[in-house]
């Protein structure tokens, strides 16, 4: 994945943005063969003693995240299901100064001679940032590896499956004999790049969508079951005060095309219907363009980093995103959406939004016949099935999907199968899933004869052993 065309332009894309990297970069790049090698060791070293439990806690679950995004899905699963007896392992640079790595360091040093091989190799196959990922992925495993023998967890819980941290994790656990547990951070449905297999024996996410991009490349059998994304559910706000101006959101992902971003700010300002404009980076700092040129005084024009999505979403009344996987959660906020295809340059309809119907695409203009549209298109009673392929819990009952997995994580942790929670669709018993289906429209008749709704097709009940 790392040596492919669109990971090399977000390689290439940090490099420009970051001087911290930049310089090992060029540093890197300009060095002979036997200095890269060494480089990549010391790389190795700092990546092997930056990991370490977070207290003495022990539990039955080791969680473990490297970025906000993944520590936001972890917290939101561990909210939801507090019965669970967990430990915490962190990644800090912090971390390499304590006792615990003085302690670790003479293992590592005693593996030196092994790992000279694979470094020089890598230094020679690949670019800076993959030989980079690809060397800390066996630092990382030996690291953790050791750290796994201090406790009694019985599974690791992670929400990356290509990083190099949860990579290594993953394997250190099965190595072990332990369980891996992982939930989707985003809701990345994209199935024109590589996807990475999934190393784990329960995962927990968002929607069939996600299921299909994973299963997409045959990769092997995936244990899945659907749970809630992070972020609250709100009735969708697609009608607008014909008098009040609006608060327009631009929710930012990697690869972001300034010229277009510039463009489209201007365009919106020209609006009379427009009151402000927000815009929300990536939560990933390091792959974020400076945007403080675009910000006005008069505040018509604002960057959102730091607050919370839900919080970004609350503050809008309409968004536009390119190929942000957080679309998904902005529209389970109740936040209609258009879809912008030049924002960035991830491609043209990365995630399927636009062929699934998801969203429209951004007018040329964002005038009164616009607004009628969109309001058109989320009123469509075809919508809601569509936005339960990406969003399984979709005005759902969470409490009974947090159940099932609470249920599923049980039993992959006593080793004796999932078959009683996660059935194939052939496998299923047709009585069992009309009777749970008839359950779940029977509970949502009274809502929705409240609300004048029309009846619509029950929703597929997330139950599934896919491969």
């Amino acid at each position: 994945m790392d040596a492919s065309a669109g990971r090399l332009s977000v390689f290439d894309d940090v490099v420009r943005k970051n001087f911290y990297i930049r310089f090992f970069y060029a540093l890197y790049e300009k060095s002979p063969g036997f200095l890269k090698t060494t480089l990549l060791i010391i790389y190795g070293l700092k990546c092997y003693l930056s990991v370490n439990w977070a207290s003495r806690a022990e539990g039955e679950i080791a969680f473990f995240a490297s970025y906000p995004n993944e520590r936001v899905a972890l917290d939101h699963l561990r909210r939801n299901l507090p019965e669970l007896s967990a430990a915490e392992l962190t990644i800090s640079r912090r971390n390499c100064l304590g006792w615990p790595a003085l302690a670790a360091l003479p293992a590592f040093l005693a593996c030196v001679a092994r790992l000279w091989p694979l470094a020089a190799r890598l230094s020679r196959r690949l670019h800076f940032m993959p030989a980079c990922r690809v060397f800390s992925t066996t630092a990382f495993y030996l690291r953790f590896g050791r750290l796994l023998k201090q406790r009694r967890a019985q599974a690791v819980f992670i929400a990356n499956h290509y990083s190099p941290e949860c990579l290594a994790l993953a394997a250190a656990a099965h190595r072990q004999g332990g369980k891996v547990l992982f939930v989707n951070h985003a809701n990345a449905t994209g199935n024109k790049v590589y996807a990475p297999p999934l190393h784990c024996d329960l995962a927990a996410l968002t929607g069939q969508g996600v299921l299909d991009a994973y299963m997409e490349n045959g990769r092997p059998p995936v244990n899945a079951v659907f749970i809630p994304p992070t972020s609250p559910q709100a009735q969708m706000r697609s009608h607008f005060n014909p008098e009040g101006g609006l608060s327009v959101g631009i929710f930012l992902t990697a690869l972001t095309d300034m010229a277009r971003l510039e463009a489209l700010v201007a365009q919106l300002l020209e609006s009379p219907r427009v009151a402000r404009v927000l815009i929300r980076p990536h939560p990933v700092k390091v792959i974020n363009e400076d945007l403080s040129g675009l910000c006005t005084a008069d505040g018509r024009v604002q960057e959102t980093g730091g607050s919370l999505l839900i919080d970004d979403v609350r503050l809008c009344d309409l968004a536009i995103c390119g190929n942000s996987t957080a679309t998904i959660e902005v529209l389970r906020g109740g936040l209609p959406v258009f879809y912008d295809a030049a924002l960035d340059s991830c491609g043209h309809d990365l995630n399927g939004h636009l062929h699934r119907k998801l969203v429209p695409p951004l007018p040329e203009r964002l005038d009164e016949a616009a607004l009628e549209a969109v309001a058109a298109f989320y009123d469509d009673p075809d919508w809601l099935g569509r936005m339960r392929y990406f969003d399984a819990s979709y005005r759902g009952d969470e409490a009974e999907m947090f159940r099932r997995l609470a249920v599923g994580i049980r039993e992959t942790l006593q080793d004796s199968g999932l078959a009683p929670l996660l059935l194939t669709p052939a496998a299923a018993p047709a009585a069992q899933d009309e009777a749970q289906d008839e359950a779940t429209a029977a509970a949502e008749e009274p809502r929705r004869a409240e609300a004048g709704e029309k009846p619509e097709a029950r929703p597929w009940t997330g139950r599934r052993l896919s491969g």
